[in-house]
């Protein structure tokens, strides 16, 4: 039976399962940490109903921007968010025998192939609670910084 793409890209750049859980882990708290300080900004400025809602969802935007500039664009070996984060599972730059495509011009990889983690930039702009555990940290802040100012 051949093996699957999935199959594929666990054999040539394999993610440990502790370390993705690490990364989640540190991207929850990045964006809890920012919601909390975005809420205690948005009842210190007094901002009320959608317009702090809107503030928190422009801060979570450009907090997440960031992190894709930081992690996705200054990555070692070029494959961006892969590196970190597994996406859906698939990689792009293999073909059915398991070669890898020739790296893109520009790139910073000497020697070898380029393929990166299909989706892995989702778990960056999506992952770690945006709208869970840190929405509710936002609200917190919000509420208890504008409820202790009125």
């Amino acid at each position: 039976m051949p093996t699957t793409k999935q199959e594929l890209s666990l054999l040539v750049n394999p993610l440990v399962p502790e370390s993705v859980q690490h990364n989640n882990r540190v991207l929850s708290k990045i964006h809890s940490l920012t919601a909390f300080l975005l809420g205690i900004s948005a009842g210190i400025l007094g901002l009320q109903s959608g317009g702090g809602f809107l503030f928190y969802l422009l801060g979570t935007v450009v907090v997440s921007g960031l992190l894709h500039i930081f992690v996705v664009r200054g990555a070692q070996r070029g494959a961006g968010a892969g590196d970190y984060f597994p996406g859906n599972g698939e990689i792009v730059g293999i073909d059915e025998n398991g070669m890898l495509a020739p790296a893109p011009t520009g790139s910073t990889i000497v020697t070898g192939g380029f393929a990166s983690r299909k989706g892995a930039w989702r778990d960056i702009w999506f992952g770690g609670g945006v709208m869970g555990e840190a929405l509710s940290g936002f609200v917190l802040g919000w509420a208890g910084v504008g409820g202790v100012l009125r």
